[in-house]
């Protein structure tokens, strides 16, 4: 007895094609709609959770003194020149 006669009478409900391609179907399913939408899920379930802990938080708006001031300024010397350098040793290099 071949594939087509068990078909035709009927005495197998399912054939190992129909259950490869339901299985088929159920893995493309799941990578199409499940895995989406528990992603979604657990990003909207950080998301309510961050704004949540935002509300509790303390923020503190504070003006610059001069020692910090002071700081800034010689972050931008050094700065200045290391780019200075940087292009010093750039030009000897090209010569």
């Amino acid at each position: 007895m071949n594939t087509n006669e068990l078909f035709k009478n009927k005495k197998l409900g399912l054939g190992v094609a129909s259950l490869i391609g339901l299985a088929f179907l159920g893995f493309v399913a799941g990578w199409v709609f499940l895995i989406p939408i528990a992603a979604v899920a657990f990003l909207l379930y950080g998301y309510v959770l961050y704004t949540r802990d935002q509300k509790h938080r303390i923020s503190l708006e504070y003006k610059p003194n001069e020692a910090m001031k002071a700081i800034a300024r010689r972050e931008m010397e050094l700065h200045e020149e290391k780019s200075r350098i940087i292009y010093e040793q750039l030009k000897e290099e090209k010569l």
